[in-house]
């Protein structure tokens, strides 16, 4: 029974934990100069891992389509990140009708430990001694038969630590009019065993700011 309790009580912690892991804005920033509103976004992924690129490209392009914004990826016109440069980038972009350009990269990593405390549960209070004389009691305490008979446990949960992977990627968007950065953001997102769970929030919370400024 001891060892159940401990159990589910680590199940309702680690289900805790990872109800809140998300993406968050850790700062973001908009050119005042910029007015209006982005009609196309050619959007770029830098990353090592080809099928995470198209993937994270395919997940932002059906968001922001959802929310009635154009989108282009790159990884229909460049095959794999070696062949990108401006040139080439450009030239996609103006063939594509594009008036912007997002690019996100992973910028770092770090490493965090939770610690969940251990402690006792299922305690049940005694009688309690009051002023005067005063002495109030359940009734099991009204005789010895009664109170050896009240069975009550007591169990301990042990102390337990996880370590996450929280990882800082970078998205910037400039007009490619005028080549001038009209919007940046780092965000921090917790590594999942669910990499399209990571990238829907990821998509999700820079879409919400992109929308929260204005620019789409």
């Amino acid at each position: 029974m001891i060892a159940v309790i401990r159990i589910l009580v680590m199940i309702c912690t680690a289900s805790m934990l990872f109800a809140c892991s998300s993406t968050d804005i850790d700062s973001s920033w908009t050119n005042p100069d910029f007015k209006g509103k982005v009609k196309k976004i050619y959007l770029v992924g830098i990353a090592q891992d080809e099928m995470n690129r198209r993937v994270f490209e395919d997940s932002f392009s059906n968001h922001l389509f959802s929310m009635g914004v154009s989108t282009e990826s790159s990884y229909r016109d460049i095959m794999t990140s070696d062949e990108v440069n401006k040139d080439t980038l450009a030239q996609k972009m103006a063939e594509k009708g594009c008036d912007a350009v997002l690019l996100t990269k992973l910028i770092g990593q770090r490493k965090e430990t939770v610690v969940i405390h251990g402690g006792y549960s299922g305690y049940m209070p005694g009688p309690y001694y009051g002023g005067r004389g005063r002495y109030a009691r359940p009734s099991h305490y009204n005789n010895w038969g009664s109170y050896y008979g009240h069975r009550h446990d007591v169990f301990y949960t042990p102390p337990s630590k996880n370590e996450y992977i929280i990882l800082t990627v970078e998205s910037v968007m400039y007009d490619l009019r005028t080549e001038e950065l009209i919007w940046s953001a780092q965000l921090e997102t917790t590594v999942e065993a669910s990499i399209d769970n990571m990238m829907k929030n990821y998509v999700e919370q820079v879409a919400k700011d992109l929308k929260g400024k204005g620019l789409i």
